[in-house]
């Protein structure tokens, strides 16, 4: 069943079926929330996913130069950068560019040696901010307090050793329960081993003093949900429609081409260190005469020194659209994901990100002009082809693997996910058929307690209860052994044909 189908089946349930927007949204925010919450509950076996997270190997520079700031408070680079890095203008060595959905280096540590100054070889830095063109690396602290200076004031600026590894491995944005962790595909050069690796606690990792820096092949990993030591973070950032961003009508230079007419509402979320801050209110603008595009207005983020704070958009077609004759036919419930719109043979330059291929803002950038010439959007089918926005969960699982690998490997991660919400009508869940029913008999009985009718909430919870029992003894048990054709014995001292695994 869809959400439509399942709205309304709830509505026969209850005989009672208003045609107001109001209710049909309260009914549908029910459905997924007892979808949601009953789905991220438990390990079923619909409920994971298998991929391969890539970590990445370390790199080393001997040649970058650290300035310290000018006596008279005036530095001729933001303190805190570190230029003439060789290796971050190479893909194939070194620092990686950033790219949306490639490797980077943003987010991990790095570590300074051969500085005259002991206080600059002393701790760790966490790289905010890969230049890749201006080959710079903007760093902060790995402490309580990030803000970094070189010094001493009004020194000359000294060549220094940095090196970089990824301590830490950002899991994908929808992972909710880690289930397995291992490496079990084909490594370059034999730098890893094949071979399962176990889940760690934190406090066994503290008690053994496990070091950060020993490399090998993993057999152990830590769990974290947040980049330890450090006091900011990507959701220590909100922004605000009208405040932070805005998005304006503007001519279309060049051919008579353009977005189609109807209301757009745009949604902004920041991306610093690989990792995705909440989104901000919408803002809505309409497209209401033909040859128009958008032009996006933002803030310059590095202006009191934080850096790598990149701005990235959503979009939802909200009416007057239309499409095979219908008026409003496109119009969605639903954001799309603007950063999927591929850019090629296109430089850097006209996209304010330097090294991307997607629609994302760099950060000191403050406004972009949509050129629909290049990159054209001319209906409402071409804005269909952007995916659809993933669920932010308010953080990110991170793991850290012991030993740490010094080179590329991929690491197959098991885990459950955090699926999408029913949104469109015609949205399906994640899950079997079979199970839809569940879901609905739990948002019945949800629904009865809020209209003062606690038997009928009573007898739907039983409903909802024994339907998840018959879920459970399909999906989420299942025998751990092959099935014997032939004669076989048994005993006291014998194993068994198989076994059924059970779970409290």
């Amino acid at each position: 069943m869809n959400l439509l189908q399942m709205r309304n089946m709830v509505a026969s349930i209850l005989d009672y079926d208003p045609n107001v927007q109001t209710y049909k949204d309260e009914v549908s925010r029910m459905v997924n929330e007892s979808y949601i919450n009953w789905f991220v509950s438990r390990p079923y076996t619909f409920s994971q996913k298998t991929v391969d997270v890539y970590t990445l190997s370390d790199a080393s520079d001997t040649g970058t130069r650290i300035t310290p700031p000018a006596a008279t408070g005036i530095a001729t680079e933001p303190s805190g950068v570190i230029t003439n890095l060789t290796a971050a203008t190479t893909t194939t060595s070194g620092i990686p560019e950033v790219k949306n959905g490639e490797l980077t280096h943003e987010g991990s540590v790095l570590k300074i040696a051969s500085s005259t100054n002991s206080t600059h070889n002393t701790g760790e830095y966490i790289i905010d901010k890969i230049d890749r063109a201006g080959a710079r690396v903007y760093v902060s602290r790995m402490s309580s307090t990030p803000r970094v200076s070189w010094l001493p004031v009004g020194g000359s600026a000294e060549t220094v050793t940095v090196n970089v590894e990824q301590r830490f491995l950002t899991l994908p944005d929808d992972v909710n329960q880690i289930l397995s962790c291992g490496i079990r595909n084909e490594v370059k050069n034999g730098t890893a081993v094949m071979g399962n690796i176990q889940p760690l606690a934190r406090r066994v990792e503290e008690e053994w003093d496990l070091r950060n820096n020993l490399t090998g092949s993993p057999d152990s990993y830590i769990v974290y949900d947040s980049l330890p030591d450090h006091t900011m973070d990507a959701f220590d950032y909100v922004p605000r429609a009208g405040v932070d961003f805005k998005v304006d009508v503007s001519a279309q230079a060049g051919p008579a081409v353009g977005w189609p007419q109807g209301k757009y509402e745009f949604r902004m979320a920041y991306t610093w260190r690989g990792v995705e801050s909440q989104w901000s209110d919408p803002f809505e603008v309409e497209i209401s005469a033909s040859n128009k595009t958008f032009t996006f207005t933002c803030l310059d983020t590095t202006a009191l020194g934080v850096y790598g704070l990149r701005k990235k958009f959503y979009i939802r077609a909200k009416s007057g659209f239309t499409a095979m004759g219908t008026a409003n036919a496109m119009a969605e419930t639903f954001f799309r994901d603007m950063s999927t719109y591929r850019i090629d043979n296109l430089s850097a330059a006209a996209w304010g990100v330097t090294g991307m291929n997607t629609f994302i803002i760099e950060d000191s950038a403050t406004t972009y002009a949509w050129n629909n010439n290049n990159t054209p959007i001319n209906n409402i089918e071409d804005i269909k082809q952007l995916a659809r926005s993933k669920p932010n969960m308010g953080y990110r699982k991170r793991i850290r693997l012991y030993p740490r690998p010094a080179s590329t490997v991929p690491i197959q991660v098991r885990y459950c996910f955090f699926p999408k919400k029913l949104e469109d009508d015609y949205d399906l869940p994640n899950c079997p058929s079979d199970t839809h029913r569940y879901i609905v008999y739990a948002t019945c009985s949800e629904l009865f307690m809020k209209h003062n009718n606690p038997d009928m909430a009573l007898y739907y919870e039983k409903k909802a209860e024994k339907e998840l029992l018959r879920i459970d003894n399909k999906y989420f048990t299942q025998r751990s052994a092959t099935w014997i054709k032939d004669g076989f014995q048994v005993g006291p001292r014998l194993p068994s044909p198989y076994r059924t695994l059970t779970h409290s």
